[in-house]
């Protein structure tokens, strides 16, 4: 009989000569009065703290019994060699199709960078998206050795359908003041420590990155999904807002007159897809609360777009040294 998370937590501390709660706090950056609660009532784990965990003591969580409809079920996907980001994409474009062909159906979208069904689009910026994933975040060894081309990530041009399905999803999305400037970081990065092969690569992402910001704004003054590069596409409705908290690592809901399925992402870790109530509900309420405490910023007043997308947006990439003459 395969035991309980919080057992199989148990046994793994002890083989270490070590305090559950002392590891788990440690672990998840919580006090220890916190890593009690947790122990007791495992319930209480987010997604992404069972993922921490998982890792750190190797527990595979695709093996937990079903604790009743209310708790852990779904699947946990590492993103390795074994299952990469193309398999996820995949994965997603698969439940994406679903949603198109049930009417009503919904995205709800917590970003902590711009989401990445619109990088497909621009091709520069995919390739460069992946590669500092594979290199910085997988440690691929083989990417360490050079610097950033497009051309050495040529399949990430193989995704622009996910692009153009998500087009055709309704969509709540709800940005963080990191999300605007989290890839504008990573692009200043590569750009100080010379790991951009040449100028006119640099130029090609930063160029593509404005394009999307750009794209964005005319999005949400529509309140409506538009296609880049096709005027006369106009897609499904779109609601953007900007929230003060801190959205999870881009964990999004699709929601259907059928199911409801949860992508619990963690960066370093892997991502859940679950359509169990425990987390779909628990995902859907932290982001109904982010959006409750945040502003409309489509189809309203251009003042709180133009300070976020155009003064502040500026501002950072003056910082930052990234404008491009």
């Amino acid at each position: 009989m395969i035991q309980t998370f919080t057992q199989l937590l148990h046994q793994k501390t002890k083989q270490k000569g070590m305090k559950t709660a002392t590891i788990v706090a440690d672990v998840l950056c919580i006090s220890q009065d916190a890593a009690y609660r947790r122990i007791r009532n495992p319930e209480s784990f987010r997604a992404d703290e069972l993922m921490k965990l998982a890792k750190e003591f190797e527990i595979d969580l695709n093996t937990m019994i079903h604790l009743g409809k209310n708790w852990f079920q779904g699947e946990f996907r590492l993103i390795n060699k074994q299952y990469t980001t193309h398999d996820y994409y995949g994965d997603i474009n698969g439940y994406l199709e679903k949603a198109i062909e049930r009417p009503n159906s919904m995205i709800t979208y917590g970003a902590q960078e711009i989401p990445l069904f619109y990088r497909f689009w621009f091709p520069a910026l995919a390739a460069f998206k992946a590669f500092v994933w594979q290199r910085d975040f997988l440690n691929d060894m083989s990417l360490r050795t050079q610097p950033f081309r497009a051309s050495l990530m040529p399949l990430e041009r193989n995704f622009e359908k996910l692009s153009d399905n998500y087009l055709q999803v309704a969509s709540e999305e709800i940005w963080c003041p990191e999300t605007l400037f989290s890839t504008l970081y990573q692009i200043h990065h590569y750009r100080e420590c010379g790991l951009f092969a040449n100028e006119n690569e640099f130029r090609a992402v930063m160029d593509e990155y404005d394009f999307l910001v750009d794209h964005i704004v005319a999005q949400a003054e529509r309140g409506k999904k538009l296609h880049p590069y096709l005027p006369h596409v106009v897609g499904a409705d779109y609601h953007l807002y900007f929230s003060p908290l801190v959205s999870a690592d881009n964990t999004f809901i699709i929601k259907t007159i059928r199911d409801n399925i949860a992508f619990v992402n963690s960066q370093k870790n892997g991502v859940l897809i679950s359509d169990c109530e425990h987390w779909v509900n628990t995902s859907s309420s932290w982001l109904e609360t982010c959006k409750n405490n945040g502003t409309l910023l489509s189809v309203t007043g251009a003042g709180p777009r133009n300070k976020y997308f155009r003064l502040e947006y500026m501002a950072k990439k003056k910082v930052l040294g990234l404008n491009v003459d």
